[in-house]
C-alpha cells in the first residue's frame, strides 16, 4: 500500500509538473504571437496614417495658390485636385473612425480630437495662405507623433531582431520627415512664387528646410545600409537614389525662385515636381513597410507553427499520464486523510472561534488566543503584541505566565521588534544550562524553545506572537497553526477597526454638521457640532420640525426645490441661510440625501453640512455699496443677466428702473456732502422698504443713480409701482431749495417693460432705459418714463 502511496504521488507530481510546463510554454508562445500581431497592427496603421498624410500634405501645398495668382488652366486644375482629395480625405476620416475597433489597442482618443481638427479644417473658408499652412502643419505633425508612437503601443520600437529594427527606424521616423520636409519645401515655395515676393525669413526658412531634407536622406541612407539582407538593401537603395534625383531637380526650382527672380518658374509645374519627389519617397516607404510585414510575418509563422509541435506533444504526454494513474487516484486520495485529526483539528477552530466571538476588546482576544495555546499546544509562556502603523510602534496587548515585559516595543528592537520588521518567523532554541539567564524585551525566559511569529493582515504587519514551549516544538509550521494564527489575526483586526471606528465616530459627531430627519421633515439626530452652529441642544431640536432653524429671507422657491429634490429620491446640494436660536443668521452648505430601504421607499434624510458664514459674508461685502447697503454696480452687471434669462426661462415679464435723484449736485453744493450722503441713505432705505418681495433687486449705480428690477404680470403694474416709489419718495419731504422741480428731494425715473417674447442684449436694454431715464429728465423730471418692447 505504501508503495502505490509513493507511486500515485510521483505521478501526480509529474503530471503537475507536466501540466505547469505545458501551461507556461502555450503562455510563452501566445505571448510572442500576441506581439507580432500587435507589431503587424502597428505596421499598418502606420502605413494608413502616413497615406492619409500625404492627402493633407498636398491639400497644404494647394491651398497656397489663389486664383488671382494663377492662369485659368491652372486654377481649375488645382481646384479640381483640390475637390477629389477632399472628397478622398472624408473617406478616410469615415474609415478612421472605425479604427477604435479595428485597432482597439492602438487608438485613443487624441485621434478624436485630431479627426474634429481636420473636418473643421476642411470647412474652413479661410483665405490667410499663413494660417492654412499653420494650421494643416500642425495637424500633420499631430498625425507624425501619433503614428511614432504607434512603434511604442505596438512594441516595434521594442525589436531586438536588428533588421526588423532598421526597417522600423525607416518607416516610423526617417522617411516621415523626409517627405514632411520637402512637402514643407513645396508649400513654401509655391507661396512664393505665387506672390513673387520673398525676405530672408522665407529664405533660410528653406535653406533650413534644405538642410534637414540633406540630414534625413542621410538618416535613411544609413539606416538602410546597416540591413543585412542584399537584395532587400540593394531595391531600398535604388528606390532611395531616385528620391534623390527627383530631389535635385526640386532645388534647381528652389534656386530659380530666389536667385533669378521668377522669371521662367511656374509653381504648378514646380508643385507637381516637389510631387514626384513625395510620391517616390512613399514608394520607398511602402517597400520598406512590405519588407517589414514579410519578416514579422515569417516569424509568425514559425511561433504558430513551433506553438502548434508543443501542445501536440504536451496533450499526448498528459493523456498518457491521466489513463495511466486515473483508477489508483480515485480511492486513493481519500484514503490518505486521517479521519481522526481533521476531527480534532476542526474541533479546536469551532473551540476557538467560539470563544473569541465572546470577546469585545483586542485584550480579550488576546487572553484568550494566549490560553487557548496553552491548553491545546502545551505552551508554558506567551505574549501578544500590536503594531501602531500611526508611530511604528508595538504595544503590549496581553501575557501569558510571564515576568516584567515592555509595554512598548520600538520596530526592529530586540527579538519581537525584529520579528516585526522582517514580517519572518524566527525559532529560537535554548539549552538547559542557558535558560535562566537568557532575556528578550518581552518575557525572560523559562522554556527551551521560544517561536516569534508575525501576525499579518493584508501583506502588512499587524501584529507580532510570542510562544514558550518546553521542548521542540514543530506544530507552529503545519497549516491548521497557520489557520489559527490566520483566524485570531481576523478577530484582532475587526476588534482594532471597531475601536478607531468608534473614535472616529465620536470625532465626527463632535467636529462634523450633521443631522437627520424623518420624510415629515421632523428631526431625529443632529451632532453635537450641529448644537453649536444651531444654539439649540439635542433635547431642545429632536423631535422639532427643522424649519425651526429657517430664516424668513430665504425665497419659498429654495424649499420648493429642496423638497422636490429629495423626495424624487435624488441629493439635494445647495446653499441655505438660517437663523439660530439667538436670532442670529448663519450661512450653510448642506447635502441631503435620502435614506432608502430595500424597496427604494424613502425612511427618511441625512444631511452633511459646512459651515461658509464667512465666505458669504465677504460675497456679501463685494456686492454691497459701502454707504446705502443695496446692491453695488459689480452685483447688478452679473445678477441682470441671470434675471433676464430666468425671465425667459420662466415666461415671465421683467422690469428695470433707472432712477435719478433731481438736482443731487445743486443738493450737495447748497447743504453740503455730509447733507447728501444721508439723503443717499433715506432715499436707499424706502426703495428697499418699497420693493421687498422675493425677487425684487434695488442696486446703487454710482453717485446719485439707482437701478431697480422685478417681474410683473403686465405694463399697468409695472408703471403704477415705479409712480407710487415716485410719490414715496418726494413725500419724505427731505427740504430741496435748490431744485426747480420741487421744494422737496424728488426722483425721475426711466421704467423698460421686457416682455417675455422681447430678445435683446442686456446692453442694450441698459442703453434703452438710460435713454428713457434722460427723456424723463428733458420733459421736466419727478416724471416716470416707459418703454415697452
Amino acid at each position: 500500500m505504501q508503495k502505490i502511496y509513493k507511486f500515485a504521488v510521483l505521478v501526480l507530481f509529474l503530471i503537475g509538473g507536466t501540466l505547469f510546463l505545458f501551461n507556461n510554454f502555450v503562455a510563452n508562445y501566445n505571448q510572442e504571437i500576441q506581439k507580432i500581431e500587435d507589431k503587424l497592427d502597428g505596421v499598418e496603421f502606420a502605413q494608413k496614417i502616413q497615406k492619409f498624410i500625404l492627402k493633407l500634405q498636398k491639400l497644404r501645398g494647394y491651398s497656397q495658390f489663389d486664383e488671382i495668382s494663377s492662369t485659368d488652366l491652372n486654377w481649375n486644375i488645382i481646384q479640381n485636385n483640390v475637390q477629389l482629395i477632399k472628397a478622398d480625405v472624408d473617406k478616410d476620416i469615415f474609415l478612421f473612425k472605425k479604427f477604435d475597433k479595428t485597432y482597439p489597442e492602438l487608438y485613443d482618443s487624441d485621434y478624436d480630437h485630431i479627426i474634429k481638427e481636420i473636418e473643421s479644417l476642411l470647412q474652413s473658408s479661410q483665405d490667410d495662405k499663413n494660417l492654412l499652412y499653420q494650421r494643416y502643419t500642425y495637424i500633420i505633425e499631430q498625425l507624425k507623433d501619433k503614428m511614432y508612437y504607434i512603434g511604442f503601443k505596438s512594441k516595434l520600437l521594442l525589436e531586438s531582431d536588428s533588421d526588423k529594427y532598421f526597417l522600423i527606424e525607416t518607416m516610423l521616423k526617417h522617411i516621415p520627415n523626409y517627405i514632411e520636409t520637402v512637402g514643407k519645401i513645396r508649400a513654401k515655395t509655391t507661396k512664393a512664387i505665387l506672390d513673387k515676393y520673398t525676405d530672408d525669413e522665407l529664405k533660410y526658412s528653406l535653406q533650413n528646410n534644405c538642410m534637414v531634407c540633406d540630414e534625413n536622406a542621410k538618416l535613411i541612407y544609413k539606416t538602410i545600409s546597416e540591413i543585412e539582407e542584399d537584395d532587400k538593401k540593394t531595391r531600398l537603395l535604388s528606390l532611395l537614389e531616385n528620391v534623390n534625383s527627383e530631389t535635385k531637380k526640386v532645388r534647381e526650382y528652389v534656386k530659380k525662385t530666389f536667385i533669378s527672380d521668377h522669371t521662367d518658374v511656374d509653381a504648378l509645374d514646380f508643385f507637381s515636381v516637389a510631387t514626384s519627389v513625395i510620391d517616390k519617397s512613399f514608394e520607398l516607404y511602402s517597400a520598406n513597410s512590405e519588407y517589414l510585414s514579410q519578416k514579422l510575418n515569417e516569424k509568425l509563422k514559425v511561433l504558430e507553427k513551433t506553438k502548434l509541435y508543443g501542445t501536440i506533444i504536451g496533450a499526448v504526454v498528459v493523456l498518457f499520464i491521466i489513463v495511466t494513474i486515473i483508477s489508483m487516484i480515485r480511492g486513493y486520495m481519500l484514503y490518505t486523510r486521517s479521519e481522526n485529526k481533521i476531527k480534532n483539528n476542526l474541533t479546536s477552530i469551532i473551540e476557538l472561534k467560539n470563544d473569541l466571538e465572546k470577546c469585545k476588546t483586542i485584550a480579550e482576544i488576546s487572553s484568550s488566543s494566549l490560553y487557548f495555546f496553552a491548553t491545546k499546544l502545551n505552551i508554558v509562556q506567551g505574549v501578544i503584541y500590536i503594531f501602531n502603523e500611526e508611530n511604528n510602534k508595538l504595544y503590549l496587548a496581553s501575557s501569558y505566565a510571564t515576568n516584567e515585559m515592555k509595554p512598548i516595543v520600538e520596530l526592529g528592537e530586540g527579538l519581537i521588534g525584529e520579528v516585526a520588521a522582517q514580517m519572518r518567523h524566527i525559532q529560537t532554541y535554548l539549552g538547559d544550562d542557558k535558560k535562566r539567564y537568557f532575556g528578550i524585551e518581552s518575557i525572560v525566559i523559562e522554556p527551551t524553545s521560544i517561536c516569534t511569529i508575525p501576525l499579518i493582515s493584508y501583506d502588512k504587519i499587524f501584529g507580532v506572537l510570542q510562544l514558550g514551549f518546553i521542548k521542540e516544538n514543530k506544530v507552529v509550521h503545519n497549516d491548521d497553526f497557520a489557520y489559527f494564527i490566520d483566524m485570531i489575526t481576523s478577530f484582532l483586526r475587526d476588534a482594532k477597526y471597531s475601536e478607531v471606528n468608534k473614535k472616529y465616530i465620536e470625532l465626527i459627531d463632535k467636529h462634523v454638521i450633521t443631522s437627520k430627519t424623518n420624510i415629515k421633515g421632523v428631526i431625529t439626530d443632529v451632532s453635537d457640532a450641529f448644537t453649536k452652529i444651531s444654539g439649540y441642544s439635542k433635547k431642545e431640536i429632536i423631535g422639532k420640525s427643522h424649519s425651526i432653524i429657517a430664516h424668513p429671507d430665504t425665497p419659498k422657491e429654495v424649499y420648493k426645490n429642496l423638497w422636490n429634490t429629495i423626495l424624487s429620491g435624488k441629493i439635494y446640494r445647495g446653499e441655505i441661510k438660517n437663523l439660530n436660536k439667538n436670532g442670529k443668521d448663519y450661512w450653510i452648505e448642506t447635502t441631503i440625501t435620502p435614506q432608502m430601504d430595500k424597496y427604494d421607499n424613502i425612511l427618511g434624510f441625512s444631511a452633511i453640512i459646512r459651515d461658509i458664514t464667512d465666505k458669504k459674508r465677504i460675497e456679501e461685502y463685494s456686492i454691497t455699496d459701502a454707504l446705502t447697503g443695496l446692491h453695488n454696480r459689480r452685483f447688478y452687471d452679473s445678477n441682470f443677466i441671470k434675471e433676464y434669462k430666468i425671465s425667459k426661462r420662466e415666461d415671465k415679464n421683467l422690469i428695470l428702473l433707472i432712477i435719478d435723484i433731481d438736482f443731487f449736485k445743486q443738493y450737495n453744493d447748497m447743504y453740503g456732502h455730509q447733507r447728501g450722503d444721508e439723503v443717499l441713505k433715506t432715499v436707499s432705505s424706502s426703495m428697499k422698504s418699497f420693493f421687498k418681495r422675493a425677487n425684487d433687486y434695488v442696486y446703487r449705480l454710482g453717485g446719485e443713480e439707482f437701478a431697480i428690477t422685478f417681474y410683473t404680470n403686465n405694463p399697468k403694474n409695472a408703471f403704477e409701482r415705479a409712480e407710487n416709489l415716485r410719490k414715496n419718495i418726494e413725500d419724505l419731504k427731505i427740504e430741496h431749495n435748490a431744485s426747480s422741480v420741487s421744494k422737496y428731494v424728488s426722483i425721475s425715473i426711466g421704467l423698460t417693460f421686457i416682455a417675455k417674447e422681447c430678445i435683446m442684449e442686456p446692453d442694450e436694454i441698459y442703453k434703452i432705459t438710460d435713454e428713457t431715464l434722460y427723456r424723463a429728465k428733458k420733459e421736466g423730471r419727478n416724471r416716470v418714463e416707459v418703454t415697452s418692447f
